[in-house]
């Protein structure tokens, strides 16, 4: 499925950070309840000095969609021996001109804890889903923290013989899953785990309880086909397959996450699974390719929609839009209420990239080592395609939709770095950002930032920033500078959060908002 195969987009060097329940994507604005003031202007505010990083694995900002609460971020006060302190900082408050001072005893910025191990190779992720965060401390237990906590929270005890690790909590609700993996596999071709699973607001802790025995994959695919998939695909729900044993079909279950005697098998022998953004329909694809839709949660009275199906996806809108294995690519408009004959998009396509907000689709018709590829767009309503790059070179690392979905940040591989270009999704033109640019991405639908002047040595370079027009273009202003020695970096609505790796007294964690 494109949105669960694909993401996440930002990766490597071309990345931006956000807070947002998916990766890439600007997660719901804190409205500020003062006028701009300083945090509008130049640098914006430091609310923490010394070296940090925003968190490295996802997320690092709260991003429920609809949550009235304030807006929270997390970074991490480095150290040498790569263990360290955990903070969270109320960026609504720093935005109504609160006072904050990480580092010190305030209530709007809490460390939560010291010496946490940041280490995304084992699995261990820090990182916001909707506005709960996952952690593991320096035992490496793994806890969990929401806004109005006084502290984490313990997700699971780790046995002695096995990790607790792949911790990932929904992007709305309080629903968490871990998986418990043993140290010594049973059978040494297999690779099997525990899915424990379980809600932030549970009364006591350990918050999470095993709910089912689950095999990730065999010594045959493991590496290149997972056998397990979890997701969050509404509030309180919790869904995943696994095959009963590695030569079975995958059978997709679904439970309440705070009820695990709810657990129900939905359907068997499918692959490819997912729930449309609203929650009201499953869609997923039989071992011949069929792709079918039923209703969500039962999966009764399944319809099959179109056959020799590959990938596919599934918009905002429940327009959906498949790639066959005929390299056709097709859309279906309302494919639950009047799944009518599919138009044809485009031909010879051999990838979808990423599906955005306004039913604009994004593949590639070559692809050159998984890395790079050419691009076209289409929208699902069989408007004429749009020809973005017809050479062999934009990162797929570096694609960014506005959250609007109107309005399209790549790069260009050239034998000096990466040359940055925005494009107007309605008429398909394309402007030129920047040259030689490190980051790449949105604020808001209005203003876009990149990094330029990189130092590798550093990791840090030059941040700046553009604004676009209400009809979408790109404005022709010169590009104005928000810091120098720029080394992360975080959204949150329009308001950035970003890290100064200089070396010197200018070191820390900054808020600066973009909101007009």
């Amino acid at each position: 499925m494109l949105g669960s195969r694909l993401l996440p987009l930002a990766i490597a060097a071309l990345a931006l950070g956000c807070g947002s329940s998916e990766r890439g994507k600007p997660g719901a604005a804190a409205t500020p309840a003062s006028p701009l003031g300083p945090v509008g202007e130049g640098r914006g505010l430091r609310v923490f000095s010394g070296p940090a990083v925003m968190l490295p694995d996802g997320p690092p900002c709260t991003a429920e969609e609809g949550a009235e609460g304030d807006r929270w971020c997390g970074f991490l006060a480095t150290s040498s021996t790569g263990r360290d302190d955990l903070y969270v900082v109320n960026v609504s408050a720093v935005l109504a001109g609160v006072p904050v001072a990480c580092g010190e005893a305030d209530p709007n910025c809490l460390l939560l804890a010291q010496e946490v191990v940041a280490n995304g190779n084992s699995s261990r992720w820090i990182y916001f889903g909707g506005d709960t965060l996952v952690y593991y401390d320096a035992t490496l237990v793994p806890r969990i923290w929401r806004p109005g906590m006084e502290s984490g929270r313990m997700l699971a005890e780790v046995p002695a013989s096995a990790d607790i690790v792949s911790c990932a909590p929904a992007g709305r609700g309080m629903a968490i899953a871990c998986l418990e993996i043993p140290d010594v596999q049973a059978d040494a071709g297999v690779f099997t785990a525990e899915l424990h699973v379980g809600t932030a607001d549970a009364e006591g802790e350990p918050l999470l309880a095993p709910i089912d025995h689950v095999i990730l994959g065999n010594n045959g695919t493991f590496a290149g086909v997972q056998r397990f998939y979890s997701s969050f695909p509404t509030d309180g729900y919790i869904a995943w397959s696994s095959p009963e044993d590695t030569a079975s079909p995958d059978v997709l279950k679904l439970a309440q996450a705070d009820d695990l005697e709810s657990t129900v098998t939905v359907t068997s022998d499918i692959q490819a699974w997912g729930v449309s953004p609203d929650a009201s329909r499953w869609h997923w694809v039989t071992p011949d390719g069929v792709l079918q839709t039923a209703p969500f949660p039962d999966g009764a009275q399944t319809t099959d929609l179109l056959s020799d199906v590959r990938d596919y996806g599934v918009s905002r809108s429940g327009g959906l839009v498949a790639m066959t294995a005929s390299a056709d690519l097709l859309s279906m408009l309302d494919p639950a209420g009047s799944p009518d004959a599919p138009l044809l998009l485009d031909q010879g396509v051999q990838e979808l990239l990423t599906l955005s907000a306004g039913d604009y689709v994004a593949y590639a018709k070559h692809i050159l080592n998984k890395k790079t590829s050419d691009l076209f767009v289409a929208n699902l309503d069989g408007r004429a395609p749009c020809t973005v790059e017809e050479t062999v070179k934009v990162p797929l690392s570096s694609l960014s939709v506005s959250k609007s979905g109107a309005a399209l940040l790549w790069a260009l591989s050239t034998p000096d770095g990466y040359d940055a270009f925005h494009t107007n999704l309605a008429d398909c033109r394309t402007t030129a950002v920047a040259p030689d640019v490190a980051v790449l991405g949105w604020i808001d639908d209005r203003t876009l930032v990149f990094v330029d002047d990189f130092d590798a040595s550093t990791g840090s370079g030059s941040m700046r920033f553009r604004r676009t027009t209400p009809q979408g273009a790109l404005d022709s202003a010169t590009p104005v500078l928000i810091a120098e020695h720029v080394s992360t970096n975080a959204t949150t609505g329009s308001t950035l959060l970003y890290t100064v790796r200089a070396g010197d007294d200018d070191d820390g964690v900054y808020v600066r908002t973009f909101a007009r």
